[in-house]
């Protein structure tokens, strides 16, 4: 771990993590609380890094303090939620295993909020591996053998560093969005982190500053955009080339979000919103027979489990969600029996659904009158 001020948050990290692990080892950037207090009740392994405004330099220092066979990175912020006691077992029969996935979610957002999207938490303490990047750092492995890695079962981590607005805000503003800026004009931001830059600045309000950056990420990939080339640089793309297209649509530019869904579709034809956008665009433009192939698309893509899911998504384009455009392209179509049984569907999926809901009953009340 790393830390600084956190003590009104380590005590129930350390607390979740200490029955199961053979050592702590903490890395203090500049502590002025009781943090390092607390990690000393802990019996922690305590030192010291002069903070440079560089999260991988000071997680890589943490790397040389570290004995064990095994390392696991929870931030102060975060519990280890362990469902399963044994978990260690994995480590032991899954020796081409290099690193594990450990799910993560936010406290205060429900656990199926979101699918796709992994952090690797929990790798091998080889030399090969090394962070990167001074903000959202990356564990990189340059290893000469094959980087396998698997998702750890019977184990989560909550996140509570987002629950508190006012703690929030003030990281935000007082530590994220300086280091983004600097290293926006020092080196330049990926797309990445241009987008975390602009979301960063639309929770702080600085609306305007945010939409900048998204000029900045639009310009850069228009080449992109006219010659089809993949950009190299793809992490996080498909995520914010979607963002962007629906904020094309909310200006009203159908073309500039067309544009960007249908690359984002040859680029990564299995992400699961581009299918959906793409059938949603096609239903507006009066389409529903273009509109229906994307919808069955997403429907299929999630039943073989085929569809992209490096990144978060919202879990209801899984079924829901391209179940009730079948139901609105169907009645474009003026196919009733087809529309009824999309209808129907999602409900199946999601009885709350207040779509499918109302254009059912509306359906059924029209076919009781025609009789």
């Amino acid at each position: 771990m790393i830390v600084r001020n956190e003590s009104k948050h380590l005590a129930r990290c350390l607390a979740s993590a200490q029955p199961y692990v053979d050592e702590i080892v903490v890395i203090d950037t500049g502590s002025e609380d009781n943090t390092l207090e607390i990690a000393a009740r802990f019996g922690a392994k305590l030192d010291h890094f002069a903070w440079c405004d560089d999260f991988s330099a000071a997680r890589n220092y943490s790397l040389t303090r570290v004995s064990g066979e095994w390392v696991l990175h929870l931030d102060a912020d975060e519990e280890l939620v362990v469902a399963d006691p044994n978990f260690r077992q994995q480590l032991l029969t899954q020796a081409e295993v290099l690193a594990f996935a450990v799910p993560r979610n936010d406290v205060n957002v429900p656990e199926n909020a979101f699918l796709g999207g992994f952090h690797v938490r929990l790798f091998r303490n080889l030399p090969e591996f090394r962070y990167a990047g001074r903000y959202h750092e990356q564990l990189q492995y340059g290893g000469d053998r094959p980087l396998v890695y698997n998702h750890l079962q019977g184990v989560r981590i909550l996140h509570y560093g987002n629950s508190n607005e006012v703690e929030l805000r003030h990281k935000t503003l007082n530590r994220d969005i300086p280091i983004l800026e600097a290293i926006h004009q020092q080196e330049g931001l990926s797309f990445w982190l241009l987008d975390c830059l602009a979301r960063n600045y639309l929770r702080t309000d600085q609306l305007d500053k945010a939409q900048t950056c998204y000029e900045e990420a639009f310009d850069r990939l228009l080449p992109h955009l006219l010659s089809g080339e993949k950009p190299e640089e793809f992490y996080w793309l498909p995520t914010l080339m979607h963002f962007m297209a629906l904020q094309a649509l909310d200006r009203g530019d159908v073309e500039t979000a067309r544009m960007l869904n249908q690359r984002g579709l040859e680029w990564c034809p299995n992400h699961l919103p581009f299918n959906y956008l793409a059938g949603h665009l096609l239903l507006d433009l009066g389409f529903p027979l273009g509109a229906i192939a994307y919808f069955d698309h997403c429907l299929h893509l999630a039943k073989t489990a085929q569809f992209y899911s490096s990144e978060p998504f919202d879990p209801t384009l899984l079924n829901v969600d391209p179940a009730c455009g079948l139901g609105l392209a169907y009645l474009q179509l003026n196919d009733r029996k087809q529309a009824i049984a999309a209808f129907e569907q999602a409900l199946s999926f999601d009885p709350t659904c207040e779509t499918a809901r109302r254009n059912l009953e509306t359906l059924r009340q029209s076919a009781a009158s025609f009789k």
